[in-house]
């Protein structure tokens, strides 16, 4: 079977697509990250012309690899590419060097289709070399990290994931199975395994396919890390020893889709990672989601959760099991002094663009001085220029409770508007007392609507147009877009 040539197009500001047969294959950013779009050559799909933003975390339109290394830290210095076979191949390079001088890497990604011609596969070839001038402490390296679109996508997402779990083959052959939740961090459960050239590590869930990385050739021990938060994962060495001046470190590995009957034998043969009585006492917390919350339950750490979490931590941060308002739950802040204590629900979460949120809930107060209690929303995005930074462009809080409320207080967080162009942010919801007392909070509500930049013209005098001026054909609350 034929398959179409790549070319790849300068899109400007250090950017380039990779395309073919009209369509785009990969965006390359500036920074060194690959933006993997099609899976096959005989995929749809549309053909960039830009890059509307470089890829990050909140914002990955295929599967997101690196030309870069990302411990130790290196930035891309030099990128270059080649077509080979007559365009039925491609080789990009980028050659990066750590902000110390201590560290190089250079890393060869070869875009090819596999033998059927039917999809995509990933070469990768990392090298890092050691240029100081003395033996380097390495404690742990990571030579690329890998993300599909939607995995870390938080609680306003949930609905849309469409990966549930990670499978990573140990040295034995064993496939474990790590569900994708966002409390419990799995470093210390990987640390209990041992891997091997050949191990394979990679996300599964998706009916048409699971996005696998395969450890072909290690300088050192191949190891594995997956995050809490957003659930890339990392792909790593064990090293055993300092790296000497000149010394270099190779690897050699695959990233491709296995097909849907291949992953059903994968899953089929995994056995769950233990989660202990001793993963549950430390990670009982109360859950954040959609809809409302009244804190009497908790967050899952052993199956599929994309609940946000509140860590308590006594005795300033107490989970309240037993004071609540319409159920028996609450969130307490208590400050022997004044001072602000903010109560982070964790990990914050991406919106969806075009859509409001509202955010209401129950406060009651015990000798509140200062500014008082409330719930306050950042609603920030990640920027790669002029250098990699967040952005604050908004802070929305409701008016704080001061004093001894004589029952409970209903708060409301003025409406956050999420415009169609932004399309790539986060909230963080916080939890306040800024100033001395208690604070008890309950029943909060998470409501996410729609809200359409251009809203239809209806002819006058329609059925339609009578049922939106009713009111009537609204989105129920709590459901996401």
């Amino acid at each position: 079977m034929s398959t179409s040539k790549l070319e790849v197009v300068d899109v400007g500001s250090n950017c380039y697509t990779v395309n073919a047969a009209n369509r785009t294959v990969a965006l390359i950013s500036s920074q060194g990250y690959i933006d993997w779009l099609l899976k096959s050559p005989m995929q749809d799909g549309p053909l960039h012309k830009s890059i509307r933003k470089e890829t990050h975390f909140c914002y990955v339109l295929g599967f997101k690899l690196l030309l870069t290394t990302p411990t130790p830290e290196t930035l891309l210095k030099k990128f270059s590419y080649r077509l080979e076979d007559d365009g039925a191949r491609l080789v990009l390079t980028g050659h990066c060097e750590s902000k110390d001088g201590k560290f190089l890497s250079d890393t060869a990604a070869t875009l090819r289709t596999d033998e059927q011609a039917t999809r995509y596969e990933w070469d990768m070839d990392t090298t890092i070399t050691c240029v100081a001038d003395t033996p380097q402490e390495v404690k742990f390296l990571e030579y690329n990290n890998v993300y599909p679109s939607e995995c870390g996508r938080c609680m306003l997402f949930a609905p849309s994931k469409k990966y549930d779990c990670t499978l990573i083959t140990d040295r034995d052959g064993t496939v474990w199975k790590f569900p994708h939740q966002h409390l419990l961090h799995y470093g210390r459960k990987l640390t209990q395994l041992e891997f091997a050239e050949g191990s394979v590590a990679g996300f599964f869930g998706e009916d048409t396919g699971s996005p696998v990385a395969v450890v072909n050739e290690s300088s050192i021990a191949p190891d594995w890390g997956i995050c809490d938060m957003y659930y890339d994962l990392h792909c790593c060495g064990r090293p055993e020893r300092p790296m000497n001046p000149g010394e270099q470190w190779n690897f050699k590995y695959l990233i491709k889709y296995l097909g849907r009957a291949e992953s059903e034998k994968y899953l089929a043969a995994a056995k769950p990672v233990p989660v202990t009585a001793e993963d549950w006492e430390k990670h009982d917390y109360p859950r954040l989601d959609l809809g409302m919350n009244s804190f009497n339950r908790r967050v899952n750490i052993d199956r599929l959760d994309d609940a946000s979490g509140f860590r308590p931590r006594p005795p300033t941060k107490v989970w309240d099991k037993e004071t609540g308002h319409s159920a028996k739950g609450s969130l307490l802040i208590t400050n022997e002094k004044a001072k602000e204590t903010v109560w982070i629900a964790e990990p914050p979460t991406q919106i969806p663009k075009e859509t409001k949120l509202n955010i209401t809930g129950m406060f009651k107060t015990e000798n509140v001085t200062g500014k008082g209690a409330f719930i306050r929303v950042r609603y920030h995005t990640y920027v790669w220029h002029p250098g990699p930074h967040i952005e604050w462009p908004a802070t929305l809080e409701s008016i704080p409770v001061t004093g001894t409320t004589p029952g409970w207080v209903k708060v409301t967080v003025p409406e956050l508007h999420v415009p169609e162009e932004h399309f790539d942010y986060l909230v963080c919801i916080d939890v306040v007392l800024d100033g001395k007392g208690k604070a008890w909070l309950t029943d909060v509500d998470i409501d996410l609507q729609p809200a359409p930049s251009e809203q239809p013209i209806l002819e006058e005098g329609s059925s339609r147009a009578k049922s939106v001026a009713s009111g009537a054909g609204g989105a129920a609350s709590g459901s996401a877009m």
